[in-house]
C-alpha cells in the first residue's frame, strides 16, 4: 500500500482545488517560509482524523478553511481526499484504490467518506490502525512532533511506541473489547436487577397460573362435553328435520297429484253442468212445443165440445120433432155438470203446461183419464134422460146436422193428429228426461268422488300443515341451541366441525350417546369451574409474557456471562499477544536506535527501556502496572555522560529524536511516511547523515519529505514547489529530477 494522489481544496491556504502525485520512492515538498508547505503535511493528518487543532497549528476547527484575502473570498468548506493504492489488500476492504476524504463546513457540519461513501470516524481510524497508519502514530512526523518524543512523559512516548511497536491495532481491539467488557457488565447488572424485580412477580403470577391452568382444563372438559352434547343434539335435529323434510316432500307430492285428480273430476262436473244446462234448453224448448200443442189441441177440443153440443142440439131438435112426446132435460142440472168439467179440463190443460219429468207427465195423464171418464158419465146421464116425444107437426131439415157431423169428423182426426204429436213430443220429453237422468247419476257419482278425494286431499293439507309446524318448531329449536352454543361457547363454529358431527352421527345410529349423562357431566364441572372463581383472563398472558420475559432475561444473562467470559479471555489473549510483539518489537528498535544515534553522533551509548510506575503489590496488579508503563530514553554522545536529556543541548536533541524516528521507522515501516522540516534545526553536516539515512528508509516505506534541505532534496525522485501568490493562495510547481 503506498499513497498515490492528494487533493487540497478549500484547505487552509489551498483555496483553489490542488492535486498532488506521489510516486513510490522520495517526493520532497519546497518552497519559502510562509509559501504553505507545511499545509501539505496538514493536509494529510487532517484527513487521517486528526482531531487537535493545536497540531493542526489552529485554534477553532474552522480554521482550517480558507478564509479569503482582500482579492480572493473565503470559501464555504474544506475538503481533503487522500488516495491509496490497495492491491496488497492492506486495508481491509475489496477496492484496490480507496479514497478517505474528510469535509467541513462553515456551519460546523463535517463528514467522512470512504470511496465516496458516508462513515465514521471510528470507521476510518480502525481501518487505517488494521493498515498501519494512524493520525496519532508516527506517519506524519514534523519538527515539534521530533522534539516531542524527547519532551514527552513516558505514558505520552508509550502512544508513539505502541503505534511503532504494531500493537496499536490490538490495543485498540482490546479497548473494543473493553468496552464490550464495560456495556456487558453494566447490561448483566441491569439484567441481575430486572430477574431480581421480575422472580416475585413470576412466582405469584404462576401460582394464578397454574390455578387458571386447572380452570382451563375443566372449562377446556366442559367445552368438549358441551361440543358432544351440542352436536348430538344437532344431528339429531338435522336428522329429524330430514325425517320431516322427506315427509313433507312426499305429502307435496300426493297434494299435487290429488289436486290434479280434482281439478280434473271438477272439470267434469263443470261438463255436466254444461249440458245440463244444455238440457234445460231443450227441456224448456220442447216443453213450449208440447204446450203449443196442448193449447192447439185444448182448442180443437173446445170446438169439438161446441160441434158435439150443436149436433146434440140437433139431434134432439130432430128427436123431438120426430118423437111425439119427450121428458123434459133438467137443463140446470146438465149446465152445472159441464161448468165442473170444463174447471177440470182447464186445471188438466195447465197441469200439461208444468209438466218437467216423467212422473208428472204419468200423474197428468191418469187426471186426463178422469176427465174423459167424468165426460162420458155425463154423456150417460143425458142419454139415460131422454123422452121421446111425438111431433107431428114438425119436419127437420139435418143439413145442417150433416155438416155439424162432418165437422166433427175433421175436429176428432184434427185432435187425433195432434194427440199423436203430442205424444211423440211426450216420448222426446220421456227419453230427454231419461238421458239427464242418467248423466245426473254419473254428475251425483262425480261428485261423490270429488268428495272423497276433496277429503283425502284436506287430509294431505292437514298433515302438511302439521309437519311444517313441526318444521318451524324445530327452526326454533335450531336457533335456541345456536343461541345457546354461542352462550356457553362463545361461537357456533361447533356445528362446523365434521369430526364432531360424524361422532354425534355415529352414537345416533349406535345409540352410545346418553343426553341425561352428558348434561349432569356438563353440570358436575360447572359447579368445579364456579368453585375455583373468577380469574383474570390476563394473567395467562401477563405470566406467560412475564415469564417469556424472565426465561429471555435468564438467556440473556447467561449469554452476558459468557460474553463476559469470552470478553476477559480475548482481553487475556491480547495482553499477551500485545505484551509479546511490545517485547519483541521494542527490543529491536531500541537496538535500531542505539544503531542509528551511533552513526548520527559516531559512537555514544543510546537506549530505551519500558518503566513502571512504583506500587505495592497489594495496591495494584501488573496489569494495572502495564496501564501506567512509559517509555525512557537515555542517550550519552560520545566522551559525555547523561543522566537526563534535559542536559542534551538543541542540536543533540534534534539528532537524538531523529535517531529514535528512524529506528521506529526501521522496525515498522508505516505505508508512507511524512517529514515535515525535522532537519530545520540541523547544521549542513548532520542534514548530510540525515540525508544518507533518509534515503536508506525509503527503501522500506515511500517518503514524504518538506525541507529547506538542498541534501534532503537530493534524495527526491519529484520536487513540489510551493508558493504563494498576491490573493495568499498556495499554488503547486512540480519537477521530476530524472527529467532534469
Amino acid at each position: 500500500m503506498y499513497l498515490k494522489k492528494l487533493e487540497i481544496s478549500g484547505f487552509k491556504s489551498f483555496a483553489n482545488k490542488t492535486v498532488l502525485d506521489f510516486p513510490r520512492g522520495v517526493t520532497a515538498v519546497v518552497g519559502p517560509n510562509g509559501s504553505g508547505k507545511s499545509n501539505v503535511a496538514d493536509a494529510i493528518k487532517w484527513v487521517l482524523g486528526e482531531q487537535s487543532m493545536k497540531s493542526l497549528r489552529g485554534k477553532k476547527s474552522r480554521d482550517v478553511i480558507f478564509t479569503g484575502s482582500d482579492k480572493k473570498a473565503g470559501m464555504s468548506s474544506a475538503s481533503v481526499s487522500l488516495h491509496l493504492d490497495n492491491c496488497d489488500k492492506k486495508i481491509p476492504l475489496d477496492y484496490e484504490d480507496v479514497i478517505l476524504t474528510r469535509k467541513l463546513f462553515r456551519n460546523g457540519d463535517s463528514e467522512y467518506l470512504i470511496n465516496k461513501s458516508r462513515a465514521r470516524l471510528i470507521d476510518i481510524v480502525d481501518l487505517l490502525a488494521r493498515s498501519g497508519v494512524s493520525q496519532k502514530g508516527y506517519c506524519v512526523i514534523n519538527q515539534g512532533m521530533a522534539d516531542s518524543i524527547l519532551t514527552a512523559t513516558p505514558a505520552e512516548r508509550m502512544v508513539i511506541f505502541e503505534e511503532a511497536t504494531g500493537v496499536r491495532k490490538f490495543q485498540i481491539k482490546k479497548q473494543q473489547s473493553i468496552n464490550k467488557l464495560e456495556a456487558t457488565t453494566r447490561n448483566l447488572e441491569r439484567v441481575m436487577d430486572l430477574l431480581n424485580e421480575i422472580e416475585p412477580r413470576l412466582n405469584s403470577l404462576k401460582r394464578q397460573a397454574n390455578k387458571a391452568q386447572k380452570r382451563g382444563a375443566i372449562e377446556e372438559s366442559l367445552k368438549s362435553e358441551q361440543k358432544k352434547l351440542f352436536a348430538f343434539i344437532w344431528t339429531k335435529l338435522n336428522n329429524d328435520n330430514q325425517k320431516y323434510g322427506s315427509e313433507k316432500e312426499s305429502l307435496e307430492k300426493n297434494i299435487a297429484e290429488y289436486s290434479k285428480e280434482v281439478d280434473k273430476i271438477k272439470n267434469e262436473l263443470s261438463q255436466t253442468e254444461d249440458n245440463s244446462d244444455s238440457y234445460t234448453k231443450e227441456f224448456e224448448q220442447l216443453q213450449k212445443e208440447i204446450d203449443s200443442l196442448r193449447e192447439t189441441i185444448n182448442e180443437f177440443q173446445k170446438n169439438l165440445s161446441v160441434t158435439e153440443g150443436k149436433i146434440q142440439i140437433e139431434e134432439e131438435k130432430k128427436n123431438e120433432l120426430e118423437k111425439p112426446e119427450y121428458l123434459p132435460i133438467n137443463l140446470g142440472y146438465v149446465k152445472n155438470k159441464l161448468s165442473d168439467l170444463v174447471s177440470r179440463y182447464n186445471a188438466f190443460f195447465n197441469l200439461i203446461r208444468k209438466i218437467t219429468t216423467l212422473d208428472e207427465l204419468q200423474s197428468v195423464q191418469k187426471k186426463g183419464l178422469e176427465v174423459e171418464k167424468n165426460i162420458g158419465d155425463i154423456l150417460k146421464e143425458i142419454e139415460d134422460g131422454k123422452i121421446t116425444l111425438k111431433n107431428e107437426k114438425a119436419v127437420f131439415d139435418d143439413r145442417n146436422l150433416k155438416n155439424l157431423k162432418a165437422e166433427e169428423v175433421e175436429l176428432l182426426n184434427k185432435i187425433r193428429e195432434y194427440e199423436k204429436e203430442y205424444e211423440e213430443f211426450k216420448n222426446r220429453i220421456y227419453k230427454l228426461n231419461k238421458t239427464e237422468q242418467d248423466k245426473r247419476q254419473v254428475f251425483f257419482q262425480l261428485e261423490k268422488n270429488l268428495q272423497i278425494k276433496q277429503d283425502e286431499f284436506n287430509k294431505f293439507k292437514d298433515n302438511l300443515n302439521q309437519i311444517n309446524i313441526e318444521l318451524a318448531k324445530f327452526e326454533v329449536r335450531k336457533e335456541d341451541l345456536i343461541n345457546e352454543i354461542k352462550d356457553e361457547l362463545g361461537n357456533d363454529k361447533v356445528l362446523e366441525e365434521d369430526v364432531i358431527l360424524r361422532q354425534a352421527q355415529d352414537d345416533i345410529i349406535n345409540n352410545n350417546f346418553n343426553q341425561e349423562e352428558s348434561r349432569l357431566k356438563i353440570r358436575k364441572l360447572k359447579i368445579q369451574f364456579d368453585q375455583i372463581g373468577g380469574i383474570d383472563p390476563l394473567i395467562m398472558e401477563e405470566y406467560e409474557e412475564t415469564k417469556k420475559r424472565f426465561d429471555f432475561l435468564s438467556a440473556q444473562l447467561n449469554d452476558l456471562e459468557q460474553a463476559s467470559e469470552s470478553l476477559r479471555k480475548v482481553i487475556e489473549e491480547l495482553d499477551e499477544k500485545i505484551e509479546v510483539i511490545f517485547k519483541s518489537s521494542f527490543k529491536k528498535i531500541s537496538e535500531e536506535f542505539n544503531k542509528y544515534f551511533k552513526i548520527i553522533f559516531g559512537g555514544g551509548k543510546a537506549n530505551l527501556s519500558v518503566k513502571y510506575s512504583d506500587f505495592k503489590k497489594e495496591e495494584v496488579n501488573e496489569k494495572e502496572k502495564q496501564k501506567i508503563a512509559g517509555v525512557e530514553i537515555s542517550a550519552s554522545p560520545p566522551g559525555k555522560k547523561i543522566s537526563s536529556l534535559d542536559i542534551l543541548s538543541g542540536g543533540e536533541r534534534a539528532l537524538t529524536s531523529v535517531a529514535i524516528l528512524f529506528a521506529i521507522i526501521s522496525n515498522n515501516p508505516p505505508p508512507f511516511l511524512v517529514l515535515d522540516e525535522i532537519d530545520a534545526a540541523l547544521d549542513e553536516s548532520n542534514s548530510e547523515k540525515i540525508a544518507k539515512i533518509s534515503g536508506e528508509v525509503a527503501s522500506k516505506t515511500q517518503l514524504i519529505i518538506i525541507t529547506h534541505n538542498r541534501e534532503m532534496m537530493k534524495q527526491a525522485g519529484v520536487l513540489y514547489g510551493v508558493a504563494m501568490d498576491n490573493n495568499s493562495i498556495s499554488k503547486i510547481i512540480s519537477l521530476k529530477m530524472d527529467e532534469v
